[in-house]
């Protein structure tokens, strides 16, 4: 897959003209304009396109183009705009299995914690340790150790083709892993399992699990930085899908169908995340990342770089990811000059990407 990526870069050291996106609409009067999906329409009724140019499925090119950012970092614009998005949705729907998503979200976004758990103890423990300048690896050891997919996460990396052997024991595995390393898996067990359990969208769940994990791991090499912020962004930008899912599976049968679904995530996803970030108090940098990667020029102007970053990491693992049942094959050329756009290294977005996803295929090979 990998090598087919790359032939395809190396046509695209220089993309043909094509149109630039349109500029998200300015936010109006403090809240940000709702940008709701289309349902299909006929289109008959549409200019005809040239024949040189046959159209193609928008999803199959672009979908990192679909999506609205937060209005705000302002808890109070961020749950007002949901209302707002969330009633619109819900007076479209066509049957009640559709807007029971809507009005069970806009029941979520009244409590501060939209019905999860406090952000993992051994992740903000493992996050202190690791910002003292001496550590002690049987004291990190320890609180690895009281986290069981933690503790699998870890041996998985330290017993990777990259070592001969396998290690002696867990703070061996904790010594060998590193500790910026460590730092980020510490950080994902905030996206584990046990949090994100979805009856019948299990699947899709994962997938935007992993896509976090692959995206983080491009941002922070983008970014030059092993652990911060720009980890935590990259990681997270999808949270605001996964309480969509949750959500969805909580509901009773028949769910909502596929297209409701997914214009609910188009629309929410990215103000859901802003509200994630600060249940978890997560800083308004982390937040920003999350909430305006899908329009980096409304992020505040200190925080743009960092949305910029995030979209290119959610972009470049977007295009890398293997084939899925059901998904559309994304433009590679497309994703590369899109990154470019963002002032960004495609190629190395995109090796990095794809040598993660690799990764994540070889650990859940070691664990079968």
């Amino acid at each position: 897959m990998f090598q087919w990526l790359m032939r395809l870069l190396g046509l695209a050291q220089t993309p043909p003209p094509r149109p630039a996106p349109p500029p998200p609409a300015a936010p109006d009067e403090g809240r940000a304009a709702v940008v709701l999906p289309l349902a299909p329409t006929d289109t008959a009724a549409e200019a005809p396109r040239p024949a040189a140019v046959p159209p193609r499925p928008a999803v199959a090119q672009a979908p990192w183009r679909r999506g609205a950012p937060a209005p705000s970092l302002d808890l109070a614009a961020v749950r007002g705009h949901l209302r707002f998005t969330l009633d619109e949705l819900a007076g479209r729907a066509s049957n009640n299995a559709d807007r029971a998503l809507p009005e069970q979200l806009n029941r979520l976004i009244s409590t501060d914690q939209l019905d999860l758990p406090p952000f993992p103890d051994v992740a903000r423990e493992l996050d202190e340790l690791l910002k003292q300048t001496t550590t002690d690896i049987l004291q990190i050891a320890r609180v690895v150790e009281r986290d069981p997919g933690l503790v699998r996460r870890v041996w998985t990396h330290a017993r990777s083709a990259a070592y001969s052997a396998a290690p002696r024991s867990l703070h061996h595995a904790v010594a060998r892993v590193g500790l910026d390393a460590l730092w980020r898996i510490g950080m994902s067990v905030c996206l584990n399992e046990a949090t994100f359990k979805l009856d019948g969208m299990q699947e899709q769940a994962d997938r935007v699990r992993q896509h976090g994990i692959v995206a983080a791991e491009v941002a922070a090499l983008l970014g030059g930085e092993r652990r911060g912020a720009l980890y935590l962004s990259g990681l997270l930008h999808g949270a605001g899908e996964l309480i969509v899912l949750r959500a969805a599976a909580s509901l009773p049968h028949p769910r909502p169908s596929p297209l409701m679904l997914q214009q609910v995530i188009e629309a929410t996803r990215a103000p859901l995340g802003v509200l994630v970030a600060t249940s978890w108090n997560l800083g308004p940098t982390a937040a920003a990342g999350i909430g305006f990667f899908p329009a980096p020029d409304l992020a505040p102007a200190g925080d743009r770089a960092t949305a910029r970053i995030v979209r290119a990491a959610s972009i470049a693992a977007t295009a890398a990811a293997p084939a899925a049942p059901g998904v559309p094959a994304v433009d590679a050329e497309l994703a590369t000059a899109d990154i470019r756009d963002l002032g960004l290294d495609a190629a190395a977005a995109l090796r990095r990407a794809d040598e993660v996803w690799r990764s994540l295929a070889e650990g859940a090979d070691a664990q079968a």
